[in-house]
């Protein structure tokens, strides 16, 4: 049952993830909290985290080839001592499972750290964007119709 949006970079509590723990998964559990257009997810730091690092997130929806969702945070000495962060991933895709990778890389841009999990999004989130556009043809199309119309009866009272 999915009822967390914490994500950890190391999975297992155990030093080998073939030998169960008696413990569901965390890649079980993950859900997207939406906040707007927004989808947001915890992510507790792995033990090699320094200040100046970078935290990158992508999600791609299991059946799309293309990410979908993705963000970044540059980890802070606050960050640190708390030992999680909220990351926010923008971008628009359909409900279902999403694989999301979380990649640390440090100051010189290499990767120290790498996690994938599958995250479930439980409703859509549309490309505002493309809402707005069509949106706005419409309203363009109503006022050229509007001027017309207002045009042809200035025209018949003048007649």
């Amino acid at each position: 049952m999915a009822n967390t949006r914490t994500i950890q970079f190391e999975l297992y509590t155990h030093s080998d993830p073939m030998f169960s723990t008696g413990r569901v998964s965390a890649i079980d559990e993950i859900r997207f909290e939406t906040q707007g257009a927004e989808l947001v997810l915890d992510c507790l730091l792995p033990h090699d985290a320094a200040v100046g690092n970078v935290i990158q997130v992508t999600a791609t929806h299991e059946l799309e080839r293309d990410v979908s969702f993705s963000g970044s945070y540059i980890l802070t000495e606050h960050d640190l001592n708390k030992g999680v962060i909220e990351l926010i991933l923008t971008g628009y895709g359909q409900a279902g499972m999403y694989m999301t990778q979380l990649s640390l890389t440090g100051l010189t841009g290499g990767v120290k750290n790498l996690v994938d999990a599958q995250v479930e999004l439980e409703h859509a989130i549309f490309n505002s964007e493309l809402n707005e556009n069509t949106y706005y043809k419409k309203q363009s199309s109503f006022n050229l119709i509007m001027s017309k119309l207002k045009a042809w009866k200035s025209d018949l009272l003048m007649a």
